[in-house]
């Protein structure tokens, strides 16, 4: 307590850090009249301190063991929004309870129980429970059947299916209408995601329940399972039920989706594309009904189709602000080349790299303007008016990296901390800053990335920018400093990567790209999949790649060093190229899917380009992966292969004229 108010009288900037160090010292100490002063100092710092929250949290706690309910209960309630839940909710209930209201007390002990089931917080809510059900007998609240199935929905998406089913059994018998169908249905679900599928199906078939919107479910369930089980037969029957009985309901949305997804993993247009048609025109309003009409809209681009153009622009105008709409003006404007109509396909691929400037089709539409006969062309003013009629989204507007007054003190107050060692309060003064302060994110995300880069963590500094300045690739590269773009875009172990890529005859830029995708740079990570390292490579791989060395003594732990694991993983890469005959989309594609999945759909073609074979790989992560990593290659090259980078100039904007705080609560996250 006292080195607080040394410190405090030293750094008032950082009156609150003190504080806040000193309100735990004085509740460790049981000074609990001293905590209640710490706090309120915190509360009164201006910016708004990090430790609000936290600061309340012990203040609370701090009025419980002193013995003053009715001051905690009053500070729990006024800070609620602040504290970290489900610790706000708890105190609150412990409030309550110490103010002799069981009955809201056992309301809020259930809010953490129900509402949070995977925290630590609801082991302690349960046993309060307990208790407070004995205390208070029929005057305990009842349990909502609303809470029963959220607490059961939230232990599905913590990936606890056997738990959900525990918590949905108890429920069914103390619940009935649409409720208890909808819990009877997952039941059958709960035994789905555990790998029970036999059983599942068996049991959501036998299963009959009255709900509308519970049955639907329970049909494009029985069809996963049936897919899972090889029962493909019995597929189509249910989805002939979904459409009979249930022909509006989101779960047959989902149904026609998945089916068509398997049906093109299995290259079985005759399955698809009735399947995507459907989806599109009975859900035209549903954001998945975009990706339906891009698969049946690319088929038509792919046979070409006399219906193709007419398509292609529909797709356009009806779904501007898809995620498929950059890919249907590139293919928009190829298809236009093939008919010599060179004017109209230059405004296709200028207006795509004008509003896509960081994506993959941006790229190909860039060397697609490096034809002769593209060069010469004089945008087409019909397809201008055309591409300008269209309803596109608002254009973001790109920040500026200039820091208002606001965001500028906050700059100042981790600057300090940072100097005093203090790292890791000054990171979290930033976070906070990102998540309450306004609408200058991009400010913070680069400072945190200077600071991590400072202490030689360039991956966390690229992390910290993908985290809390999400749009960063929406800017075009001179929206923001080069410095921005280096931390967004590292090049860790450049030297090993330059060697080992030079010796292998690859393009480091490349392997850059490949790095950043599969480990984003951390040399240690270990996947779900058992792949190693800054290039992923299974144990089996790098035994073979080191006997090809002819390493001696080599272990699976050496995947872990960064040197071994690029000179392994850029031989293994070089491996695919070679196999594919140096067709860098079908190496990224094995290296991602699999040698055998990439042999199996280079089969579907003919391709006129590599873009068409990208658009035919029906694993969406795969199709994602090598653009992604075709687009970080560019973005690599861009910044760092020449001597300075190939960027236009960053002209800095003047800050925000009042920074816009966000409309909602000020939360405090670690």
């Amino acid at each position: 307590a006292q080195y607080s108010a040394s410190a405090s009288s030293k750094a008032p900037i950082l009156d609150d850090y003190a504080q806040y160090i000193r309100a735990q010292a004085e509740y460790g100490l049981k000074n609990y009249a001293e905590v209640a002063k710490a706090a309120t100092r915190v509360f009164d710092q201006v910016p708004v301190s990090p430790f609000v929250g936290p600061a309340a949290a012990v203040a609370v706690r701090a009025d419980l063991d002193g013995d003053n309910p009715k001051q905690a209960l009053e500070l729990v309630k006024k800070y609620h929004d602040r504290i970290p839940q489900p610790a706000a909710d708890l105190l609150l209930a412990r409030s309550f309870e110490a103010a002799g209201d069981l009955a809201q007390a056992a309301e809020y002990f259930q809010r953490v129980y129900y509402g949070y089931p995977v925290a630590k917080e609801a082991t302690d809510a349960a046993n309060a429970l307990v208790e407070l059900k004995q205390r208070l007998g029929d005057a305990y609240p009842p349990i909502t059947p609303s809470s029963m199935l959220d607490r059961a929905q939230k232990l599905f998406e913590a990936r606890n299916p056997a738990a959900a089913r525990i918590e949905l059994a108890a429920a069914i018998p103390a619940i009935g209408g649409a409720q208890r169908d909808l819990a009877r249905v997952r039941l059958g679900e709960a035994d789905f995601l555990s790998n029970n599928t036999a059983a599942a199906f068996q049991y959501l078939i036998a299963l009959k329940v009255d709900d509308p919107e519970a049955d639907a479910e329970r049909i494009s369930y029985l069809i996963r399972a049936a897919r899972k089980l090889d029962h493909h037969a019995d597929v189509k029957p249910f989805l002939k039920q979904l459409e009979q009985q249930h022909p509006n309901s989101p779960w047959r949305l989902d149904a026609l989706i998945f089916v068509a997804d398997q049906g093109r993993v299995d290259n079985d247009a005759e399955t698809y594309l009735p399947l995507y048609r459907a989806c599109a025109a009975t859900f035209p309003k549903d954001p998945r009904a975009a990706w339906c009409d891009w698969r049946v809209v690319f088929e038509s681009y792919r046979k070409d189709a006399d219906d193709a153009y007419d398509l292609l622009r529909g797709h356009i105008q009806q779904y501007p602000g898809s995620e498929d709409v950059n890919n249907a003006l590139y293919f928009l404007g190829r298809l236009l080349e093939r008919k010599n109509d060179f004017a109209s396909s230059r405004a296709c691929y200028e207006e795509l790299i004008n509003r896509f400037p960081n994506s993959y089709y941006a790229i190909v539409a860039r060397e697609r303007l490096n034809q002769p006969s593209l060069e010469a062309a004089t945008s087409q003013s019909a397809m201008l008016e055309f591409l300008r009629s269209i309803p596109w989204p608002p254009r973001p507007e790109f920040p500026s990296f200039t820091p208002a007054a606001t965001v500028q003190s906050r700059l100042d107050r981790a600057q300090l901390l940072e100097l005093t060692g203090l790292n890791d309060f000054a990171e979290g003064e930033l976070k906070f800053g990102a998540r309450n302060d306004g609408d200058q994110q991009n400010v913070y995300a680069y400072e945190l990335a200077k600071f991590a880069a400072a202490r030689n963590a360039p991956e966390q500094a690229m992390r910290y920018i993908k985290a809390y300045a999400p749009g960063y690739l929406y800017m075009p590269l001179d929206e923001a400093p080069v410095p921005f773009w280096k931390l967004a875009f590292p090049i860790p172990f450049r030297t090993s990567i330059e060697q080992h890529s030079r010796e292998q005859g690859l393009d480091p830029f490349l392997v850059a790209a490949l790095i950043r995708q599969e480990s984003e740079f951390n040399a240690k990570v270990i996947s779900h999949a058992n792949a190693y390292g800054l290039m992923q490579l299974l144990p089996s791989t790098g035994r073979d790649l080191a006997r090809h060395f002819h390493v001696r003594h080599y272990g699976t732990a050496q995947l872990l060093t960064p040197d071994r694991n690029i000179e392994l993983g850029t031989s293994y890469f070089r491996n695919l190229l070679n196999s594919f005959g140096g067709q860098i989309e079908l190496a990224l594609a094995s290296y991602n899917a699999g040698p055998g999945r990439a042999n199996l759909w280079r089969t579907w073609g003919p391709f006129r380009e590599q873009p068409e074979f990208i658009e035919t790989v029906p694993f969406h992560e795969t199709r994602g992966y090598i653009q992604i990593v075709l687009r970080n290659a560019d973005v690599y090259r861009r910044l760092y292969a020449g001597t300075v980078p190939d960027v236009p100039v960053y002209r800095p904007k003047p800050p925000p004229r009042k920074s816009k705080p966000k409309r909602k609560r000020i939360t405090h996250r670690s």
